[in-house]
């Protein structure tokens, strides 16, 4: 967007025409079973009923950023969904993510969906940039940011963090030709915190600019009202927004955190976490799956910098 490739609003189709076909939506019957379950894993049982209706309107990239598009919700069953394949890419996977019907109309709902979401921005970002997602990733962010560990399929390290064993050949994670944004990426935990930083510092690195100050004020202050119901792996609570790709602190009160106001991060499926407070100018990144010990570091370091 700061290149003038794209805008942010764009309607998907503007990039990848297969979404442009009128798209459609699943209801939950009354009384249904509830379609809770990993969609890549088995259906639950009882199965879920559903009524399918039309998409009120295309799905855009913000509607992707936000999490507010319904595109395959990561903890709701959708009967139609397939999960990538070993030997595909995001341009062999992606335009069939088009068809499937979505978990809410856009705009109306929020719902984490970063491999479906995430996997059609990213398949945008190389048809808009000519580039595959690992070269322009590569150029345009690691590099720039001295991130040199970072990479797909365990950045090229069989000793990373250890997975459950069912993960192990799944093609995401193995990143051999499928380059996911979603759960590909690995690296240090001081590669991450270059990445927060950056942000923190609203797009400056060590004196070069890497994106713009209004990206990075749009990126990171809340733009879904009061859609999102609170941080991902800890119970719900007002207080939190959502920006592009970030959670946001409105209410540190309201929202049960001991956090600054203004802070801003995310996690990875709840145990890799990062923040930063662009007030307090700090940033941090921590590794810890308990959410207790997550909360009382994030309580020491606004304790002790504020």
């Amino acid at each position: 967007a700061d290149e003038g490739r794209l805008d942010v609003d764009d309607p998907v189709s503007a990039h990848l025409p297969e979404f442009a076909a009128p798209g459609r939506v699943l209801e939950l019957r009354p009384g249904s079973p509830s379609p809770m379950a990993m969609p890549f894993g088995p259906p639950p049982d009882p199965l879920p009923e559903f009524d399918v209706v039309p998409a009120e309107r295309e799905l855009t990239l913000f509607d992707l950023l936000t999490h507010t598009g319904g595109l395959q919700s990561l903890l709701r069953w959708n009967p139609e969904f397939v999960a990538p394949a070993p030997g595909q890419t995001l341009a062999d996977y992606v335009p069939g993510l088009a068809g499937l019907p979505r978990d809410f109309q856009a705009g109306r709902g929020w719902a984490y969906s970063n491999s479906a979401a995430f996997d059609v921005l990213s398949r945008v970002i190389e048809v808009v940039s000519g580039q595959d997602l690992r070269t322009y990733l590569t150029a345009r962010v690691l590099q720039p940011l001295g991130m040199d560990s970072v990479g797909f399929g365990r950045g090229g390290d069989p000793g990373a963090i250890p997975m459950p064993p069912q993960f192990g050949d799944n093609p995401v994670i193995r990143g051999d030709t499928f380059h996911s944004t979603s759960a590909g990426l690995w690296g240090t935990g001081e590669d991450y915190l270059r990445l927060a930083r950056v942000l923190r510092d609203r797009g400056v690195h060590r004196g070069g600019r890497l994106l713009a100050e209004k990206t990075v004020l749009r990126m990171t202050t809340n733009q879904v009202g009061d859609l999102c119901p609170g941080l991902n792996g800890r119970e719900p609570a007002r207080g939190v927004g959502f920006g592009l790709a970030v959670a946001t602190v409105e209410d540190p009160a309201a929202a049960g955190e001991a956090l600054p106001a203004g802070s801003f991060g995310w996690d990875g499926v709840a145990t890799r976490r990062f923040w930063a407070s662009p007030t307090a100018g700090w940033s941090l990144f921590c590794y810890a799956p308990d959410q207790a010990v997550q909360r009382a570091v994030e309580a020491a370091v606004t304790a002790a910098i504020g």
